[in-house]
């Protein structure tokens, strides 16, 4: 799962949304030197992507990327499952996806100077270029994958995915719908494990 994802799935709870965002760069045993509310936060970054890259619908959507996209398939439907999260917030959640994303915003700019310099640098884009609302639009999800090829160190074509992402817009926007109740669940009960520890 991409940004959005990850910060909607702590729960409104500021100190797992910060271990959550660290989670893009802590890691190994790293996580061990930051307050215990935040390496909870960071673990449950962690368990979100081991859920999702191992669950079959997830594997399923990036198959219908895998011919011309090949390893680059799961970091598409990452963005794309954004796209569809920020499409049926609302079923989602009692808060407006413009408060939601102002609120993350916030937060990210209070504690930017508290992060690695690289998550920094990571927000200091991500507020520039107003990425949560960049995964909102079909426009945006190429410009994103567009951004993401170029930094990537193998060559690809991920600024070329629309046409695909469109033809598959049904099948994947099933598959969304399905898995994301799935790991909403996961995230709750792995929390609940993890407070009562």
């Amino acid at each position: 799962m991409n940004l959005v994802a990850h910060q909607y799935l702590s729960f409104e709870n500021k100190a797992l949304q910060i271990g959550n965002l660290l989670g893009e760069t802590v890691k190994g045993n790293q996580y061990l030197k930051y307050p215990e509310d935040i390496q909870t936060g960071i673990l449950l970054h962690r368990e979100i992507d081991t859920y999702t890259d191992s669950h079959e619908i997830v594997k399923q959507s990036s198959s219908y990327f895998h011919a011309t996209q090949h390893k680059f398939a799961p970091i598409i439907i990452d963005v794309i499952y954004d796209y569809f999260l920020i499409k049926h917030w609302n079923d989602f959640s009692k808060t407006t996806f413009q408060e939601f994303k102002l609120e993350c915003y916030q937060l990210f700019e209070d504690e930017k100077s508290n992060l690695p310099e690289k998550l920094q640098e990571t927000i200091f884009y991500l507020l520039k270029y107003d990425w949560f609302q960049n995964y909102s639009t079909i426009d945006g999800v190429q410009k994103t994958l567009k951004g993401i090829g170029s930094r990537a160190k193998y060559s690809n074509n991920l600024h070329q995915i629309i046409p695909e992402f469109e033809k598959n817009y049904a099948n994947l926007e099933n598959d969304f719908l399905i898995f994301f109740p799935q790991l909403f669940a996961h995230c709750k009960n792995f929390l609940s494990i993890e407070i009562n520890e």
